[in-house]
């Protein structure tokens, strides 16, 4: 549990600070979160939002491309590119199978470990808790883009979009969430 916990403590701060870094969202990202997540049967994020309900959701055509997770060994998360063309307009899926007994203890230690050693200049992730989607959900939000985290069915979804967290890109990604979890079952 203790290497788990500082695993992913790595892993929520690469997560933000390629967020901020906003072009640091490479290899280093795929890296980093595929060993978060427990192993065993991996999901196929690419699968839990089509590329049909993507468009339906932002209003504009989607092409959807998994990202390579090989490299990382045998985490079982997979990341999936739904891109619109335009920088601010697509976004990152990211699902893996994940070993908590308390939802709200474990979206605790992530808002935690999402604020540790962070750099001089570099201003803190905001959260905000987020109902109706899950087990328990929360908004990473940093200057330019936010994270939509949510816990369901031992499951962890990121919907990950650059760009600021206003009232559509919200709803938007909260969207997307409700059918990344309705596909799991």
């Amino acid at each position: 549990l203790y290497r788990r916990n500082l695993l992913c403590s790595i892993v929520l701060r690469t997560i933000y600070r390629a967020l901020t870094l906003s072009t640091a969202v490479g290899l280093t990202l795929v890296l980093a979160v595929t060993a978060c997540f427990a192993s065993g049967s991996k999901i196929d994020a690419c699968k839990l939002v089509s590329a049909t309900e993507a468009s339906r959701v932002l209003g504009t055509r989607v092409t959807v491309k998994a990202v390579d997770t090989s490299a990382a060994g045998s985490g079982a998360a997979s990341i999936c590119n739904y891109n619109t063309g335009s920088l601010h307009g697509g976004f990152m899926l990211l699902a893996g199978r994940i070993h908590y007994t308390d939802a709200a203890a474990e979206v605790a230690y992530q808002k935690q470990a999402a604020t540790l050693d962070i750099p001089p200049g570099m201003a803190k992730p905001s959260f905000t808790d987020v109902n109706g989607l899950g087990e328990a959900a929360y908004l990473l939000k940093t200057q330019g883009s936010f994270q939509l985290h949510v816990l369901a069915h031992g499951t962890a979804i990121v919907i990950s979009m650059i760009h600021d967290a206003n009232a559509k890109s919200v709803s938007q990604a909260r969207a997307l969430a409700a059918i990344a979890r309705q596909h799991l079952h």
